[in-house]
């Protein structure tokens, strides 16, 4: 199942968003378990072929990945197909040779870890407890067979434990350890002379030759994109909805069930105490933690106190402290189980133990906290619209396909489409790829579908496209301009400024490599940046690396400058927002790493070890390509 997660407290308070059932495990290298019967061969690892059928499942599971991370902006046509297959099956081809690597390190896992990995997916769970029943079925309905979905759980086990090895491989010592905190924290201390790029532009007037000259060198400047003119009808709810009458009685049932939503969805004081079980925990250490969590529960009833036993048994260190109390939450901000938990309880009543992924609570709600609702008369018009607009989206949508249907049996003319569905042709101006639109068509899909190559080759009805809003429409290509360039005439003074702009930036820039090796030769920057009218001077400064007050190029240049020793100049010049700086560095200041305390030492060391051990992990998979034959087959992809 894929979730999106925001954590609250410890990360067990969550937003769960389940828009489409996937069932959890790597498709990749799957059907090496079966036969692959005719399929065509696409590429090859050491001799262990990958089939089509392969790359078409990883090609679907890549598409699924982004329509999960986009939701409703997800528009297949926003991607590249052939990039997207071959970017699978490179997918394919690392996962084959981790898959041989694993095989030759004799690396593998037991049948009791499959089943309890198998058991502790909550896609497979119901009321807490793996369901066969609800395995099966779902596996069925993925056209998957338990043995099929078994090997990849055991395949895709097998790889996590080679990428742990690698991973955990890594370690860093307390010397390096200190290295890094004492650059993390390094102090520098910094002076700059700063030269606006506008001090330099008063004397600058190009010839006309060099304007044509400087116009010829940067034609890609002043391109022209393509562009179209559309002809096109459009379904929009927000136009139908107006037309619409709504009765009272419609209204008044609206509010009604309102009203029924605001009691249902009050705000709920909540605390709890959770029994944490680990993701990969077989089922004794399940119900050891369930036993755990009843021993609180009957230490609660005995009369002891709920923020009493929470700080003493919570696993969860966020609440713990403040005896369990998570305080106000709705029902969107925490994960369903426990939602379901909580909305069912009275006040000042304790559950049973409630199952999560995160483990076993005990949960008490201390206090509901209702909504109000304005009275009807302050919201007739505003239901009146909401249940205007649902009505005119359902009658769209049926629409849609009418006119889906007409623009095909009528490819080359919307009028037939528009008369049938009352509907006006209407015409756009001119449209590029990338510019904006305003009105009707303000919409990323039409301008997607407007340039593509079948529309603009056939002028003929485009399909039926989903707009935001609601709305649909069909379009068609009536005139099409291809891509040219601005003439000299048009654009004489845009080249002017441009060129002027870069002339006086080479000054400014001259001006402070000037200052700079000045300051090399052993002149102080006070008395270098003298000699430059336009030179402002910033005394000198402590900063740290991340420190914003200070611009970003000086910044970026004085920590870029190797530190060095006091008796040598460290000087460079820095691009500026306005212009350019000579930057130079008069001292340098490690931090203490023993000021740094064990905790965020740890949570460094960790977060260091975690890329270098990523790294690693490229190393090897990179490594293993090198030395694999591997072999694709472009025309079969």
């Amino acid at each position: 199942m894929l979730l999106a997660i925001r954590d609250r407290t410890r990360g067990w308070i969550a937003y769960v968003i389940v828009a489409l059932l996937v069932v959890p495990f790597a498709l990749f290298g799957l059907y090496n378990y079966i036969g692959n019967g005719g399929d065509s061969t696409v590429a090859s690892v050491d001799g262990e072929d990958i089939t089509r059928t392969q790359l078409d499942q990883a090609y679907r599971t890549r598409q699924n990945e982004l329509r999960q991370m986009l939701g409703e902006r997800f528009d297949p046509a926003m991607f590249d197909t052939d990039q997207l297959r071959r970017e699978a099956l490179q997918q394919l081809i690392d996962q084959q040779l981790l898959v041989n690597h694993a095989r030759a390190q004799n690396l593998a896992v037991s049948d009791q870890q499959v089943a309890n990995t198998i058991r502790n997916q909550s896609v497979f769970q119901v009321d807490g407890a793996f369901s066969v029943e609800r395995y099966r079925d779902l596996l069925a309905q993925n056209n998957l067979t338990v043995e099929r979905y078994e090997a990849s759980v055991r395949q895709d086990l097998v790889l996590g434990l080679l990428r742990q090895a690698v991973e955990r491989s890594t370690f860093t010592s307390d010397v390096e350890l200190d290295r890094i905190l004492a650059l993390q924290g390094q102090r520098r201390e910094l002076a700059w002379a700063a030269l606006s790029q506008e001090d330099y532009r008063t004397d600058l007037n190009p010839q006309p030759t060099e304007l044509r000259e400087w116009y010829a060198e940067h034609t890609e400047r002043f391109q022209i994109p393509e562009q179209v003119r559309l002809r096109y009808v459009l379904l929009d709810p927000a136009r139908i909805a107006e037309q619409i009458s709504v009765s009272e009685e419609a209204i008044e049932a609206r509010y009604r069930a309102r009203q029924a939503d605001i009691s249902e969805s009050a705000e709920r004081e909540v605390r709890h105490i959770l029994i944490e079980v680990p993701a990969q925990a077989d089922a004794e250490r399940v119900e050891q933690a369930r036993d755990q969590a009843l021993v609180a529960r009957e230490r609660i009833e005995a009369g002891e106190a709920f923020a009493q036993v929470a700080q003493a048994l919570s696993d969860d260190p966020g609440s713990a402290n403040n005896g369990g109390m998570l305080g106000l939450i709705q029902p969107d901000d925490v994960v369903p189980r426990f939602a379901d938990a909580a909305w069912a309880l009275e006040p000042n009543t304790l559950s049973e133990p409630v199952r999560t992924d995160f483990g076993w609570h005990l949960i008490e709600v201390t206090d509901v906290r209702a909504q109000s609702l304005a009275p009807l008369a302050e919201l007739r018009q505003s239901l009146r619209d909401e249940i205007a607009l649902e009505r005119a989206e359902r009658e769209v949508f049926e629409q849609g396909n009418d006119l889906e249907t007409l623009a095909f049996e009528y490819p080359n003319d919307l009028q037939p489409a528009a008369a049938e569905l009352d509907l006006a042709v209407q015409e756009s101006d001119w449209l590029s790829p990338t510019g904006a639109i305003e009105g009707a068509l303000d919409d990323p899909a039409i301008q997607r579908q407007a340039f593509s190559d079948a529309l603009l080759a056939s002028r003929e009805n485009s399909e039926l496209i989903e707009l935001e809003g609601g709305r649909y429409a069909v379009i068609r290509v009536v005139d099409y301009r291809p891509p040219q360039r601005e003439a000299f005439a048009d654009v004489r003074e845009q080249v002017k400024t441009a060129l002027i702009d870069e002339q006086a930036g080479e000054r400014a820039r001259a001006d402070a490599m000037a200052i700079v090796e000045a300051v090399k030769d052993g002149e102080p920057l006070t008395e270098a940046a003298q000699s430059v009218a336009a030179a402002t001077l910033n005394p000198p400064q402590w900063g740290e690396r991340n420190d914003r007050a200070l611009p970003a190029g000086v910044r970026e240049t004085a920590f870029r400058l190797p530190a060095g020793d006091s008796a040598t100049p460290r000087a460079e010049v820095a691009r500026l927002a306005d212009g350019w700086a000579a930057v130079v560095v008069t001292a340098v200041e490690n931090a203490d790493p023993s000021a740094v305390d064990a905790e965020q030492r740890n949570q460094l060391r960790e977060s260091i070890n975690r890329i270098d051990g990523q790294s690693a992990f490229r190393a090897v998979l990179a490594s293993l390509r090198e030395q694999a034959d591997v072999r694709v087959f472009e025309e079969r992809i």
